[in-house]
């Protein structure tokens, strides 16, 4: 009896493991589809995933050479010199990763001075990823503002807020 019992558990047990890995899993490749904000904009995205199922990060330098980098864990950091000059940053603050799902929270600066102005923008962003049956539901939470001067003044506009979200598909 106790032996019948155990087979059954370690049957649920490695089922339940298949099942989580094959869910794992599915979050990886690349991912498109189009996102519809509050206001009715739409934007065409597309997301990579690396084989462990994080979500990869792509950018351009100012010499002209794309990069992708895994973002995988808090506090992970990029900075880099995109096209036009000025320092691009880009901070992980949350990380939680479960089955089927993936929240990445990141805080982004952008600083360039030229001529003596200074233009500042930063902006919070927090990317929502849950797998379901008809695709990878995406929602994007973004708080963004920007400043400009000089030694004299600088000035800035309200923080702006954005949510948009859609159904991506698979790449094949």
């Amino acid at each position: 009896m106790i032996g019948k019992l155990f087979v059954g558990l370690m049957t649920s047990v490695c089922l339940l493991m298949l099942v989580l890995t094959v869910s794992a899993a599915d979050l990886t490749g690349g991912w498109k589809g189009t996102l519809i904000g509050a206001d009715g904009s739409q934007a065409e995205v597309q997301i990579d995933f690396s084989p462990q199922g994080f979500p990869l990060y792509a950018y351009t330098n100012n010499r002209g050479i794309a990069r992708q980098v895994e973002l995988s864990h808090v506090g992970q950091t990029v900075e880099y010199v995109p096209p036009g000059g000025g320092v691009q940053r880009m901070v992980v603050k949350t990380f939680e990763k479960a089955p089927g799902r993936l929240a990445v929270g990141i805080v982004g600066s952008f600083e360039r001075a030229s001529q003596g102005y200074m233009d500042q923008r930063q902006e919070v962003a927090l990317f929502e990823y849950n797998l379901a049956p008809a695709g990878l539901h995406m929602r994007v939470t973004t708080k963004s503002t920007a400043h400009f001067g000089d030694k004299d003044m600088i000035v800035g506009g309200d923080p702006d807020s954005i949510v948009a979200e859609g159904l991506l598909q698979k790449l094949r």
